[in-house]
């Protein structure tokens, strides 16, 4: 099947090598520098081919896996430096528009081509949703121990909390949980317990917990809590997209740290989760909605 954009699709990856090579100059080897180098080394193969028989799954899985490796080496270079330099926000902008590009380009085929159906497979958009998810967590956890920054940049950092809850409740609601019936039988009752709750990783259970202080966050440092459909945070969308984003951090708050700690104290009872700051932030919320 044809892809309408191979050449601009070809360009991406050549965009892509050259932020490569711009990091690999100024690092020491990395791990996943080299995986990404690999995988951009096979996405130029899928180019020698005729654009007629050009594979557009292949393509999707090997670029988002490109991006992936080379974006997890620039969010910890952020993370290190605890986003202190002027431009930290910037960078985590591009990096979030970087990780929503496979999105943008699934969209794009199945507009373009009639009867289209082309999809990510699903572990590579649930890591795409968490990692964009993930990188607002912790750009907002690190920026929010600067109150002044906070005074300062009230309604961006309401929209990068709103941004990171939407992606993360997407990262949660990628697979569905496991329904339990006759059919189905677990001689482990609480494995059978956690895929029931959708979760499948220490990462859903992590999300969950990000979920809940992000919308603490939200409603301790925002005047009033709600969402804002302006475009100064860290994802430029049209107007329409923003709104279908508005996050109740209110209800979203105590709907995933109650499941966290029911999770936590329930089939992980006593493996080392702690449920002490969860149920101390649902406490705040739950007064805060009195």
């Amino acid at each position: 099947m044809a892809s309408p954009g191979v050449p601009s699709w070809k360009r991406k990856v050549e965009l892509l090598q050259q932020r490569h090579e711009k990091l690999a100059a100024g690092a020491r080897e990395d791990t996943f520098l080299l995986k990404a180098l690999a995988t951009l080394q096979k996405l130029t193969e899928l180019f020698s081919n005729e654009t007629a028989n050009f594979d557009i799954s292949s393509y999707l899985q090997l670029y988002s896996q490109a991006i992936l490796d080379i974006t997890f080496f620039e969010e910890n270079r952020l993370v290190d430096e605890d986003f202190l330099r002027d431009e930290s926000l910037d960078e985590v902008k591009q990096l979030i528009d970087l990780l929503s590009d496979p999105e943008r380009l699934v969209e794009e085929v199945n507009q373009h081509q009639e009867g289209s159906d082309v999809t990510l497979e699903v572990d590579v958009l649930e890591c795409l949703h968490w990692r964009r998810g993930a990188l607002l967590y912790m750009f907002c956890h690190t920026v929010g121990e600067r109150e002044c920054w906070i005074l300062q940049n009230k309604k961006t950092f309401q929209q990068c909390l709103q941004d990171g809850v939407f992606h993360l409740l997407r990262m949660l609601r990628t697979r569905n949980p496991l329904v339990i019936n006759h059919e189905v039988s677990f001689h482990d009752l609480s494995t059978a317990n956690l895929l029931s709750n959708g979760i499948f990783s220490d990462i859903h259970l992590l999300a969950l917990m990000y979920c809940g202080e992000m919308c603490y966050w939200a409603l301790k440092y925002c005047s009033d809590g709600q969402s804002s459909n302006s475009n100064t945070g860290c994802e430029s969308e049209p107007r329409d997209q923003s709104q279908d984003r508005l996050i109740p951090f209110q209800k979203v708050g105590e709907d995933t740290l109650e499941k966290y700690v029911s999770v936590c104290e329930g089939p992980l009872g006593g493996q080392g989760w702690n449920t002490d700051k969860a149920k101390d932030i649902l406490k705040f919320l739950k007064e805060d909605s009195l």
